[in-house]
């Protein structure tokens, strides 16, 4: 074997290597994108919330039409949103369904959805997504 042909194969294993490493790292990354999230706890950080037993507030960011939706615990909502890079902006106002839920999780609903519209960054630890939103905080796990 000429050594011109044994740098090429060298090169070439040491390029299908780093490929195969770079899949494997990503593999197990959660992508905010085409994913649904179900929301966990809410509020400031150092006073976070939990969801109310028997609700279940979901959010998904649908890559392709630029659409955020998802259900507040009571009603369905809609809206578009807008990523870059770690940034994440809600497009007011958020459209949602008018049903009429116990007051609680009404309660629960609105301060959701206006927080949501508040987003200003994500980030994605595992399969933990938080959303910062001014001086509050979402917590979802991807569902």
């Amino acid at each position: 074997m000429t050594k011109k042909l044994l740098c090429l194969l060298v090169a070439l294993l040491v390029g299908l290597t780093l490929g195969m490493i770079a899949c494997v790292g990503d593999a197990g990354k959660a992508k905010l994108e085409d994913a649904v999230w179900k929301l966990e706890s809410y509020g400031e950080p150092n006073q976070l919330e939990s969801v109310l037993q028997g609700t279940e507030l979901t959010v998904e960011f649908v890559n392709a039409e630029g659409e955020v939706r998802g259900s507040g615990g009571c009603n369905s909502y809609s809206g578009s949103y807008e990523v870059n890079g770690s940034k994440l902006s809600i497009i007011p106002p958020l459209m949602s369904t008018m049903m009429s839920c116990s007051d609680p999780i009404d309660s629960q609903e609105y301060e959701f959805l206006q927080t949501l519209e508040a987003a200003e960054s994500y980030k994605i630890d595992g399969q933990q997504l938080t959303i910062a939103c001014g001086n509050k905080i979402l917590i979802f796990r991807q569902k």
